[in-house]
């Protein structure tokens, strides 16, 4: 019989809430506070061109994509330099974003299935992007919250998976990741010889070669009867 799971990680956008609607409205807000305050940027870009803008440089700049924040605060400097501002706006701007990213929708399924796991296990967070679990309205089910900018690299490296196993002092074998994304989730888990659930909450086709996720599963619902079925093995 295989080890226990003791520990289940989570990833956070797309699995606990919607990513574009939350960020859709983040963005909405940064554009109106820059409309306000830097107008000199809502001038020259439109909302959705400042995020082309964005993710192209995100394209162009792959050391940094592992911290979110650093890329995005970076982005805004790069705008100042372009339309030959101050710097001095770039905090505030970041900090009107970071707080709107906060406010998300969790899915149905999420509250009572994370309350009904915390007695029997370990609950941690793991993300590439900048939420924050606290401010966001979930840090009370996580013992541990962990994002790519803490760990140096994102949930496709085995890193933040191995940091996991060695804070909570549990094995590789012992621990279980769910999450939405074949390479972020799937693969990363399991190149750090994690079982990794994929979320199909949209029922796709799985389409990436040479690997697939230990399990499928469309709902969070889901996960007690896959536990059973872990632990009977």
């Amino acid at each position: 019989m295989s080890q226990p799971i003791k520990v289940i990680s989570f990833d956070l956008d797309d699995t606990l809430w919607p990513c574009f609607p939350t960020i859709r409205h983040a963005e909405q807000s940064l554009f109106d506070w820059l409309q306000q305050n830097v107008p000199e940027v809502t001038r020259r870009y439109s909302m959705d061109e400042l995020c082309d803008k964005r993710k192209q440089q995100i394209r162009q700049n792959p050391d940094m994509v592992h911290d979110l924040s650093e890329l995005r605060r970076w982005s805004f400097i790069q705008l100042a330099e372009e339309l030959g501002l101050s710097h001095d706006w770039v905090e505030p701007a970041f900090q009107v974003f970071y707080e709107a990213r906060q406010k998300v929708t969790l899915f149905d399924d999420v509250a009572p299935v994370l309350d009904s796991l915390t007695d029997s296990y370990s609950l941690v967070s793991l993300t590439n992007g900048n939420a924050d679990v606290n401010l966001a309205g979930v840090g009370h089910w996580f013992e541990l919250a962990l994002n790519s900018a803490k760990v140096g690299k994102q949930k496709s490296q085995p890193d933040i998976y191995r940091r996991v196993q060695a804070e909570l002092g549990v094995q590789p074998s012992e621990m279980l990741h769910i999450g939405d994304d074949p390479v972020h989730d799937i693969a990363g888990a399991q190149s750090a010889e994690v079982k990794a659930v994929w979320l199909n909450r949209e029922n796709a086709s799985w389409t990436e070669q040479g690997f697939e996720p230990d399990a499928i599963i469309t709902s969070l619902h889901e996960l007690h009867t896959l536990l059973d079925s872990l632990s009977d093995q």
